[in-house]
């Protein structure tokens, strides 16, 4: 497993693992993980079968990402990580921070996309709207993204999307979690949010306004504080709000 990796000056320092999601690789967090690095350790795998990591022979379920990324945290002795994921990377963070031997300081959900239920073409509808209101420097990184992980898989992802509920794993984690969506966010949509919300423990929830689904790409600077601030006053909890 390939990882883009930035360690602090002067330990000790907070352990922050970007998970990035469908189709893209460890590039889609790096913009976030720029302004987060510094005085912290930064960890941003690319996930099996996408950017440099090894390709296994066929698609990985979510459950089997995140079994994936816990032995990644073991081996390169991560601890007390606050996971970050993104997109698809949210359900990942959550089964991720759902294992108590990954002892997780803090869950951030940034464009969670819990769509247990919905159809694969439904999800594909949602995506090529979402992309009308994304910068356009994503258009390049998604092509070459999904050139490297092959059609096959991501529709295979998608289909394994489809069939998690992210509820379940919130049900089971104490760590404090923040969720982040864009006001324009055609994947993310509000009712979702209010609904795990409500469900994850010591939570905040956040509206950003003006902004869609690829906030870590189109937002890094602002989503790098947001994340900061929570990790700092990660105590208040039940807050709601746009920004």
């Amino acid at each position: 497993m390939h990882a883009l990796v930035s360690r602090a000056d002067d330990p000790p320092a907070t352990n922050y693992v970007l998970i990035h999601g469908l189709l893209v690789s460890a590039s889609y967090m790096a913009p976030t993980a720029r302004f987060l690095a510094g005085k912290n350790n930064v960890f941003v795998p690319n996930m099996l079968g996408h950017g440099k990591s090894d390709t296994p022979d066929r698609a990985l379920d979510i459950n089997e990402h995140a079994t994936a990324l816990a032995e990644f945290l073991k081996a390169n002795h991560i601890d007390n990580p606050v996971l970050v994921g993104g997109s698809y990377g949210c359900n990942i963070a959550a089964e991720l921070a759902a294992n108590p031997q990954v002892n997780a300081q803090a869950l951030i959900l940034i464009g969670p996309t819990d769509v247990y239920g919905r159809a694969v073409l439904e999800l594909l509808g949602d995506l090529i709207k979402d992309g009308l209101y994304e910068p356009s420097i994503m258009i390049p990184t998604v092509i070459g993204d999904v050139g490297r992980i092959g059609m096959d898989r991501c529709l295979a992802q998608l289909k394994f999307m489809a069939e998690h509920d992210m509820d379940d794993a919130l049900l089971q984690i104490t760590a404090p979690t923040l969720l982040i969506k864009g006001e324009n966010d055609k994947l993310s949509r509000e009712e979702v949010v209010r609904d795990k919300f409500e469900i994850a423990p010591n939570a905040q929830a956040v509206n950003v306004l003006g902004s869609a689904h690829c906030l870590t790409v189109s937002d890094p600077e602002l989503i790098a504080e947001m994340i900061l601030d929570f990790i700092e006053q990660a105590n208040s909890s039940d807050v709601y709000r746009a920004a």
